[in-house]
């Protein structure tokens, strides 16, 4: 058995055809049949169910998938533990990170990283959770953080979830409230919401909310664009609702005011995504770990 033919079934599996699978490993489909058979051969019972529609995993191939991808890990993190042994540290980090990031804790972050590790090159995409969670299946990033709860085989949640940061409604400068005055929802209104669209993982929880709670909303604006919603908030009657990593730069009240949510307060859990069959490089553990201490550090600047 061959460590290339466990990388191809692991591909056919987690996109579910034989032709996808050969497109992520840059194979033949015929190469790739012949040794998806051949592993079959070799394990004596059939892998997958093959249809018109694509492969279904049989019962033999969803526990042959776990074993799979602990080997591909394993042997991951071997070689990179042992790229490391004596050698300044180098490589490439390939992070993505939701836009409630970018805007708190990716600056020092990148500041300390880019001192201690010169060497290695740190590329940063910045999308929405959905985007995100294919391009870690994908195997185009490393490891991305989103906001729970994330779905998808494919997919392994790191160690536990990074933290839980409170939402705020937030507003113009000019508003009727006072900046960091608690709000329940349910007690005012109608509210002109600009939210984001369904592609962020915080829009099925915030409407399911508005729901539970019968908050009044006269009008919802989708806006998937964190700057734009920031910009069209404080400079008009429209409101939004954001978490608390997001507000740490407005916590004045001087461009946009911020009201806790109360009554039933609005939450949201972050965690650390990564593909099953792969293991973080040793840059990449660095500056994850510099992320998560950094969102310890601010996650609750509004309790202080």
């Amino acid at each position: 058995m061959k460590l290339q033919q466990l990388r191809y079934f692991v591909a056919v599996y987690e996109v579910g055809s034989i032709t996808g699978g050969a497109v992520r490993t840059h194979a033949t489909q015929s190469g790739l049949s012949m040794q998806i058979k051949d592993l079959e051969y070799q394990l004596k019972g059939s892998l997958f169910e093959r249809s018109a529609n694509g492969v279904t995993p049989t019962e033999m191939g969803k526990r042959f998938y776990r074993h799979a991808t602990q080997i591909l890990r394993n042997v991951n993190e071997a070689t990179q533990e042992m790229r490391t042994i004596g050698e300044h540290l180098t490589g490439t980090v390939r992070a993505g990170l939701i836009p409630t990031f970018t805007r708190s804790i990716l600056p020092a972050t990148l500041t300390t990283m880019s001192s201690n590790y010169p060497l290695v090159k740190t590329k940063i995409l910045e999308a929405y959770s959905d985007q995100l969670t294919q391009d870690v299946a994908q195997g185009s990033l490393d490891f991305a953080i989103v906001p729970a709860p994330t779905s998808g085989e494919e997919l392994r949640t790191k160690n536990e979830y990074l933290g839980t940061d409170q939402e705020f409604l937030v507003s113009a400068a000019d508003g009727e409230t006072e900046n960091m005055q608690p709000v329940n929802l349910t007690e005012g209104g109608p509210y002109k919401l600009v939210l984001p669209g369904s592609v962020n993982a915080r829009r099925d929880r915030i409407d399911a909310y508005i729901q539970t709670h019968n908050i009044e909303v006269s009008q919802i604006l989708e806006l998937d664009s964190m700057l734009g919603t920031l910009e069209l908030v404080a400079a008009s009657n429209w409101k939004t609702i954001l978490p608390g990593l997001v507000c740490l730069n407005d916590r004045r009240g001087d461009v946009r005011k911020l009201n806790p949510i109360v009554g039933s307060p609005l939450h949201v859990d972050y965690v650390m995504i990564e593909p099953k069959s792969s293991s973080l490089s040793h840059e990449s553990k660095i500056f994850a770990d510099l992320l998560r201490e950094e969102l310890h550090d601010k996650i609750n600047w509004h309790k202080a």
